[in-house]
C-alpha cells in the first residue's frame, strides 16, 4: 500500500540570478544554495531532516558543476543518497515523480528535488541544445529552435490557428510574467509587438520564444507521516506519470502531442479526473515555443483536437478564464533550463497554497503541471496535484 506525498515547500534563487546568462550574478553553487535554503524555510524543515536529494539536470550542460554540490551548499555532506535525474527537459518534473516513488513506497519521508541552471556553464548554449536531434541524421537539419517550428507550422496547416491566435497567447504570459518576481521577462507585451518582432524559424517570431537566462528552484516533498504537521496546506500529489518516445522522430507528423494525450488520459484515469476542463482549476505548462501551449491545450482534453484556437479568441485560457494556464508567464517569459521544467509544479504548488503573490489567480484547489524535453517532444511528464 502506497502513501500519500505532498508538497510542503518551494524556493527560487534570488530574482537577479534570473538574468541574461553571461551576466548571472550568482555561480552555480551560490543559487543552489540559495533555491534550497528557501525551500526548507518554506516547509520548515532543517538540512539534517533530509532523507533525499533529487538532482535534475542535462548533463551536457553541467561541465562545471559536480551534482554532489547540491548536497555540500546544504552542509549535508554524503550523508544522504542523491539521485541524479536526466530526461531533457523533462527532468525537473522526472525528479518530482522520483520523489513521489520514494516517499510514497515508505523508503524515505522528506526529500529535496532541486532543479539547477543551466546555461550559465557553457559558451553557447544554442549549440548544446543543438545535439538533442537524433546525431546521424536528424542532426543535420534539426536545431532547438527548429525543433519549436516544426511542429508549430504543421499544426498551423492540419487546424488553421494564426499567428495572431498565437501572439494572443503569448501576450496572456507576458501579463502574467509582469507580475512575476522571478520572471526572466517581467514586461507586458501586446500581440501587434509580439508580431512586430523578428521572424527566427516560421511562424516563430522572437517574442513567441523562450529567452536564454540562469536560476534555480526547488522543492521540499514529504510523506503523508510529517506532510501535515509541516505546512499549513500540503499540496497532495493526486496522479503522477511520463511517458517517453523513440529518439528519433522522422516518422512523426508533428502537428500535436500524441504522446501527451496517452499520457494525459492515464493521468487522469489515476485521478479519477473526467472532464479535464471542468475538474482542474489551473494549469502551468511546457511552453518554451508558444504553439506548444495550444497543442497541449488539445493533448490535454481541454478542448477537442484543432479547436484550441477558439479557447484562445474566447479567453478562456487567460487569467480571468475559467481554466487559467501559466499564470507565472510559463517558461516562454521564465526559462532557466531544468529549472522550468520542476518550477511548473513549484508555481502550481504556490498557486494551490494560495501563496503565489501578485501572480495568484484566485483560490485553485486543483491543477496540472507538464513538463516536456529532449528530441521533439521525446519525453513528456505530468502531475496532478490537489488541497484535498
Amino acid at each position: 500500500m502506497t502513501r500519500d506525498v505532498a508538497v510542503v515547500g518551494v524556493g527560487y534563487s534570488e530574482p537577479d540570478s534570473f538574468t541574461h546568462h553571461l551576466n548571472a550574478t550568482r555561480s552555480k553553487d551560490e543559487q543552489a544554495y540559495s533555491a534550497i535554503d528557501s525551500a526548507l524555510n518554506h516547509a520548515n524543515v532543517d538540512p539534517e531532516d533530509v532523507d533525499a536529494t533529487m538532482f535534475t539536470t542535462v548533463d551536457g550542460f553541467e561541465g562545471t558543476f559536480r551534482v554532489e554540490r547540491t548536497l555540500e551548499v546544504l552542509g549535508m555532506g554524503d550523508n544522504i543518497p542523491v539521485l541524479s535525474i536526466n530526461t531533457g527537459g523533462t527532468a525537473g518534473g522526472s525528479g518530482v515523480k522520483a520523489a513521489y516513488e520514494y516517499l510514497a513506497s515508505g523508503t524515505y519521508d522528506i526529500a529535496v528535488v532541486y532543479g539547477s541552471p543551466t546555461f550559465d556553464s557553457v559558451l553557447e548554449g544554442q549549440q548544446v541544445m543543438n545535439t538533442a536531434a537524433e546525431p546521424l541524421f536528424e542532426r543535420n537539419y534539426i536545431t532547438a529552435i527548429q525543433m519549436g517550428a516544426l511542429p508549430s507550422s504543421a499544426y498551423m496547416d492540419a487546424f488553421g490557428p494564426t499567428e495572431e491566435d498565437f501572439a494572443r497567447v503569448a501576450a496572456q504570459n507576458y501579463e502574467s510574467a509582469a507580475l512575476n518576481p522571478y520572471a526572466h521577462r517581467n514586461e507586458s507585451k501586446t500581440v501587434d509587438d509580439i508580431l512586430d518582432s523578428p521572424i527566427v524559424a516560421w511562424p516563430l517570431h522572437r517574442l513567441m520564444v523562450c529567452p536564454v537566462s540562469s536560476g534555480s528552484s526547488a522543492i521540499v516533498m514529504a510523506s503523508e507521516n510529517v506532510a501535515r504537521d509541516l505546512a499549513d496546506t500540503p499540496v497532495w500529489v493526486d496522479a503522477i506519470n511520463s511517458i517517453s518516445n523513440t529518439f528519433s522522430s522522422g516518422y512523426r507528423t508533428y502537428e500535436w502531442f500524441p504522446k501527451l494525450h496517452t499520457l494525459a488520459d492515464r493521468v487522469y484515469n489515476e485521478a479519477g479526473i473526467k472532464d479535464p476542463r471542468e475538474e482542474l482549476d489551473i494549469a502551468e505548462t511546457f511552453n518554451p515555443y508558444i504553439p506548444f501551449e495550444l497543442m497541449e491545450y488539445e493533448a490535454l482534453g481541454i478542448c477537442e483536437k484543432g479547436q484550441a484556437k477558439h479557447l484562445v479568441r474566447e479567453g478562456a485560457t487567460a487569467r480571468d478564464g475559467d481554466i487559467p494556464f501559466n499564470p507565472s508567464g510559463g517558461v516562454l517569459c521564465t526559462n532557466s533550463g531544468i529549472c522550468a521544467s520542476l518550477s511548473r509544479h513549484a508555481e502550481l504548488a504556490l498557486q494551490l497554497m494560495g501563496q503565489a503573490g501578485d501572480r495568484q489567480v484566485g483560490t485553485p484547489k486543483r491543477g496540472l503541471a507538464h513538463s516536456w524535453g529532449a528530441n521533439l517532444g521525446q519525453f513528456h511528464q505530468l502531475a496532478v496535484f490537489s488541497t484535498d
